[in-house]
């Protein structure tokens, strides 16, 4: 692969990131600031299954309404941006009133998907598993959560086509990692123990 499209490349499965990362960093800008608190309400309504709850507390409105609205703006930009800019990933050219809607749904799906496993499994929030298979386990789905939901309907829906998606995921696995750290940076997050 020449550099040129090795750089092209790596541009689409960065550009593939936006709706999500830049949705997440003003989530975070929310978080410190204590904006939007009105949506700050739980997901699952505090409804429980077997005496747990479905989700974990810190997934709430504010967050899902956040990454759909946001994602779905920033999806519209990029569409706009893919008619004329070859750094654009392709799957922006199609129907941006879909693509972002779906694909950050799918997001949001694959954080929630992950909280209501480690509830049944016990896990509590902030906590790790009680196992080093457990903890890696989770340390890697906690990473990628919502970007394997995402790319899922991606995929499922949109049918992509070229190596970015991939490339995409890896990336995603890293960003999410480093938002941590930024969430633990600002205090807006615990280190788990």
């Amino acid at each position: 692969m020449p550099f040129e499209q090795a750089l092209l490349t790596l541009a689409q499965a960065f550009s593939l990131l936006l709706p999500i990362l830049l949705s997440g960093l003003f989530f975070i800008a929310c978080m410190k600031k204590r904006w939007l608190m009105a949506l700050n309400k739980p997901m699952d309504f505090g409804l429980e299954l077997g005496g747990k709850r479905l989700f974990g507390p810190n997934k709430n409105w504010r967050g899902a309404v956040l990454y759909l609205v946001g994602g779905t703006a920033i999806t519209l930009m990029l569409h706009y941006l893919s008619l004329t800019q070859g750094w654009v990933a392709p799957v922006f050219q199609q129907d941006p009133w879909l693509v972002g809607p779906l694909c950050c749904a799918g997001y949001v799906l694959g954080e929630l998907v992950n909280s209501f496993i480690k509830r049944r499994l016990e896990i509590l929030p902030g906590s790790k598993a009680k196992t080093q298979l457990g903890r890696l386990i989770q340390a890697f789905f906690d990473n990628a959560d919502g970007a394997i939901g995402y790319g899922i309907v991606l995929n499922l829906v949109f049918r992509p086509e070229g190596s970015y998606l991939y490339l995409a995921l890896l990336l995603a696995f890293i960003v999410h990692a480093s938002s941590d750290v930024l969430m633990r940076k600002l205090s807006l997050k615990q280190k788990k123990k």
